[in-house]
């Protein structure tokens, strides 16, 4: 299991961050960027979002999508990480039961959340998505 304690738990690791309000946008970034990870985005549009999967940006190895955007629910850029294999999770003030049943069993962090938690869901999809990588601590 990764050591979601350590200096860079995300260390090497592309997050897209999908969110269209500013501020948590970039309080986003500063987090993923402070556990080492770099950042693709933050799209604050499903289009900026499915535009970037198609295009010549790094593929993510984790995202966090906002429910609501600017232009529509994020729904189309969830199944398109699912159809790629990318491990997502909502941060969202909504709750399961108000998603579609496709998603009613993908992680999800409600808001208000730390930024541990934004770290540590993160890493949770990491391990879920390479349960056979070798994490070494210290």
């Amino acid at each position: 299991m990764t050591d979601t304690l350590s200096a860079a738990p995300l260390a090497g690791r592309h997050i897209l961050i999908v969110e269209d309000e500013w501020l948590l946008a970039d309080h986003l970034d500063g987090i993923v960027t402070e556990a080492g990870g770099t950042v693709l985005g933050p799209f604050a549009t499903a289009d900026q979002a499915l535009a970037a999967l198609a295009g010549d940006a790094p593929r993510p190895d984790a995202a966090t999508l906002n429910v609501v955007l600017l232009d529509h629910m994020s729904f189309d850029v969830a199944d398109r990480l699912g159809a790629l294999a990318i491990p997502y999770t909502f941060l969202s003030a909504n709750r399961p039961y108000t998603l579609p049943e496709r998603f009613r069993t993908t992680p999800l962090l409600g808001k208000p959340f730390g930024d541990w938690q934004v770290v540590a869901a993160l890493v949770a999809l990491l391990d879920q998505a390479e349960p056979a990588r070798t994490h070494t601590v210290g």
